[in-house]
C-alpha cells in the first residue's frame, strides 16, 4: 500500500512556516495552480503570487505566497518562497497603514528603487485583499 503522507518543508529567507508530513499540497505555480499528493511524479516548479494550501493531521493550513520555486522528489516537497504569511497572522488595519506609508514615499518610475518598492507594495495590496 502506498503512503498517504509525504514530507513538506515550507520556508522563506526568514522563516521556516512549516516541516513535517502532509496529506496534500494545492501552490500558485506560474503556469497554474497545481496539486501535490502522496507518490507525486518529480518535477520543479516556479510559483507566483498566490494562495498555498496544505493538508496535514490537524486539517487544512493556508497562507498567501509570494513567489519562489517548488520542487517534488518521491516522498518529500520543499517550497522555497520569496515571503508569505499566514492569514490568521495579517492585520487588516497594519496591512492599511504599510500600504499608505509605500504609497506616501513612492519612488519615480526611473529611480533606482521603483521596482523594489512596487513587488513590495503590490504583495502588501494582494496580502490585504486576502484578508478583506
Amino acid at each position: 500500500m502506498a503512503a498517504e503522507t509525504f514530507t513538506l518543508d515550507l520556508v522563506t529567507p526568514e522563516r521556516m512556516f512549516f516541516s513535517g508530513p502532509v496529506k496534500e499540497l494545492v501552490a500558485p505555480g506560474v503556469m497554474g495552480e497545481f496539486g501535490v499528493l502522496a507518490g507525486h511524479a518529480s518535477m520543479l516548479a516556479e510559483l507566483t503570487t498566490g494562495r498555498l494550501l496544505y493538508r496535514d493531521a490537524s486539517g487544512e493550513k493556508s497562507l498567501v505566497a509570494q513567489g519562489g520555486f517548488a520542487e517534488v522528489t518521491g516522498e518529500k516537497v520543499t517550497v522555497l518562497l520569496d515571503a508569505a504569511a499566514y492569514l490568521d497572522e495579517l492585520s487588516p488595519e497594519e496591512l492599511a497603514a504599510e500600504i499608505a506609508g509605500l504609497e506616501a514615499g513612492a519612488p519615480a518610475p526611473e529611480d533606482q528603487g521603483f521596482e523594489e518598492w512596487h513587488k513590495k507594495i503590490a504583495w502588501k495590496r494582494f496580502c490585504l485583499a486576502q484578508v478583506k
